[in-house]
């Protein structure tokens, strides 16, 4: 019995072993960064492949929906299944997800169910496959862990060599370099991969000393710099001081470039020849000077002079202010900052981003007043003459309102004493004798008149009392003036009337 039991097993392993041996294989690998920050996203790559050519397979994508949250996917239906057939075999397929990370913490993305077939007899490949762990981190954690490293590893100018001896720590070197140099090679090579070099390769320099900045950023931001001082020699320098500033002048056209509007040129200055550049319209000559720290400046050159030409390009015109030392109309003198230069203005009181400057137009050569608005950096030429009309118009109508004013005030105060004239009249016509003696017959005649019943006698006695007031107030009026002499008025409309009727 045991020896059947062993030709059977024995059997069974014959025909099963090669079918093993002969088993292909592949992988499922699960790509992606290590560290995310909340609330960003993080692509993870699915990529499946096999030596054999590959007919068809299965994945399902596992995640955490705690810490992430899907946004895309090129799986089919844009979901975590991946499964598909190829009509012609594939050894390998990628899949990419898109996830938004939810909170901070550990998370893992793997494929735990999987399979695929080979394309030529539709045999189980043998897979493994791999997980990706994430870090979810806030955007401060993220910073913490940058590297902090802005070291250079070498510096060096090529063809050159560089005093002092390069050292990590020593920021500052210099170079020499022959006469008629005009650009060097600086090598910088940062001590960090992560880190970033600015102000090395190919830079261009003049005669005399060009300061060169090295500047290392660190993957946190942080920066040192390196300074190279290269030495042009110049042999027969030309030295001149303005407004107590040492300048070279430069000797070689490739370091001087025409501003626009201007033609290349030349000009002898004591002995040599130098590049210049020629506007005929306002008729400048401009050579360039170089500053101690390698600094290249426009000056206006004329007999052995030179004055720093400073040109302000709006949107439409090229300006160069002049000095103005008068006050405009309507306007007030200012000192006023415009591209960086401090010019002599006007200015209006309430309009603080405008100044009028005295100008020369770089295109026309015309000399003329622009106005110049700083908040959009253009020019508009400015029509004085339009301006003082204004002016003259506005002072007009104050001279017409003044005038109007007074003429009110005049016509009150006539009104005000002519009122006060009628009430002195009214009181002499009053005194006068005859009109006394007018008022005191017709109160006599009332007093005579009879009245019938209660009834008139209570009106005959509020009629006696209002005439002997009247009378009192006639008395009064009469003692203040009696010797006045004025022409007789009737005082009552009634008593012209009785005594038309009397006629």
């Amino acid at each position: 019995m045991k020896k059947i039991k062993f030709l059977v097993s024995f059997l069974l392993a014959l025909v099963i072993l090669p079918v093993m041996v002969n088993a292909a294989s592949g992988t499922v690998s699960v790509t992606g960064t290590n560290n995310v920050v909340v609330n960003n996203k993080v692509t993870i790559t699915v990529n499946l492949s096999s030596s054999t050519a590959i007919g068809s397979w299965q994945m399902q994508l596992d995640y955490d929906k705690k810490f992430l949250q899907l946004t895309s996917s090129s799986a089919e239906a844009g979901g975590t299944v991946m499964a598909a057939s190829s009509s012609s075999g594939v050894k390998s397929k990628k899949y990419t997800f898109t996830f938004k990370a939810l909170k901070t913490g550990s998370t893992k993305v793997s494929v735990d169910m999987y399979e695929a077939y080979a394309f030529a007899d539709l045999s189980e490949i043998s897979l493994t496959s791999s997980s990706k762990s994430l870090k979810i981190i806030t955007q401060e954690e993220l910073e913490a862990s940058y590297s902090k490293d802005n070291d250079l590893k070498d510096l060096s100018v090529e063809g050159y060599e560089i005093s002092p001896a390069f050292s990590k720590d020593n920021l500052n070197y210099s170079v020499t370099v022959p006469e008629g140099t005009t650009s060097v090679n600086v090598v910088a090579t940062p001590n960090d991969s992560k880190s970033t070099v600015s102000g090395a390769g190919s830079v261009e320099v003049t005669e005399g000393s060009n300061n060169l900045s090295i500047v290392v950023r660190a993957e946190n931001g942080s920066e040192k710099t390196y300074n190279l001082v290269v030495e042009v020699v110049d042999a027969n320098p030309i030295n001149v001081t303005v407004d107590k500033e040492h300048y070279t002048v430069i000797k070689l056209r490739s370091n001087y470039v025409c501003p626009e509007l201007y033609e290349e040129s030349e000009l002898e200055i004591e002995g040599f020849k130098v590049p210049s550049c020629y506007n005929e319209k306002i008729n400048y000559n401009l050579v360039g000077l170089k500053k101690d720290d390698g600094t290249v400046e426009s000056f206006i050159y004329e007999n052995g002079k030179y004055t720093k030409y400073n040109e302000v390009t709006g949107t439409s015109l090229k300006i160069v202010i002049l000095d103005y030392d008068k006050e405009l109309p309507g306007l007030s003198k200012a000192t006023s900052l415009i591209d960086g230069e401090t010019y002599a203005t006007n200015v209006y009181e309430k309009k603080d981003n405008y100044y009028v400057v005295y100008g020369l137009n770089v295109a026309t050569g015309k000399k003329d007043f622009y106005l110049y608005d700083a908040l959009n950096n253009t020019f508009a030429l400015y029509n004085n003459d339009q301006v003082e009309d204004l002016i003259n118009t506005n002072k007009t109508y104050l001279y017409v309102i003044i005038t109007f004013g007074i003429g009110l005030l005049l016509a009150f105060i006539c009104i005000i004493r002519l009122s006060l004239k009628n009430k002195k009249n009214k009181k002499e016509l009053l005194n006068e004798p005859r009109v006394k003696e007018t008022v005191q017959e017709e109160v006599k005649k009332k007093k005579e008149k009879p009245l019938k019943g209660n009834k008139g006698n209570e009106e005959k006695t509020e009629k006696k009392e209002k005439e002997e007031t009247d009378v009192n107030e006639i008395k009064d009026l009469s003692e203040e003036d009696n010797n006045d002499e004025t022409e007789t008025y009737y005082l009552f409309e009634s008593d012209r009337k009785k005594k038309h009727k009397k006629k």
